[in-house]
């Protein structure tokens, strides 16, 4: 039981990391169409959420879960989940900017996190899962 927790810490904070690179790339662009181009803070999110997932595939595929899944499978999974992520992230800004008398950034970082989570169980469980049902063991570095 211990080694398993183990595996899923190193796991998930991989996965953080990964997801703060994306996330870098999310926030610079939507931060860049909302003040240089003018656009609606759910709109530069949206495109953001996207240029994101373009940083994370790689990410999650080769080095987080070190996937034996064919590319095929796995990016058909990933845009499904992505497709997720991808409407709560629009819709959860969406009610926070309505509801909330905050900084839109402020708003996006609460969305990040609610979708940060719905998208790690869906790649834990899921999308990068091999051929044998089950991610991938954590290769211990000695």
């Amino acid at each position: 039981m211990r080694q398993f927790l183990w595996r899923e810490f190193v796991r998930a904070a991989g996965y953080a990391a990964s997801g703060l690179a994306a996330t870098g790339c999310h926030y610079a662009v939507m931060v860049a169409l909302v003040h240089w181009a003018g656009w609606w803070e759910v709109a530069a999110s949206s495109a953001g959420f996207l240029a994101g997932a373009a940083v994370k595939y790689p990410l999650n595929y080769w080095v987080i879960f070190k996937s034996s899944a064919s590319h095929g499978r796995t990016l058909v999974r990933f845009a499904l989940g992505l497709a997720a992520g991808f409407v709560l992230n629009g819709a959860i800004l969406a009610v926070l900017l309505a509801t909330m008398d905050v900084h839109y950034l402020v708003s996006q970082v609460l969305t990040t996190g609610a979708v940060t989570l719905v998208n790690y169980l869906l790649a834990r469980n899921w999308i990068f899962r091999g051929p044998r049902g089950a991610v991938e063991e954590v290769r211990r570095v000695e």
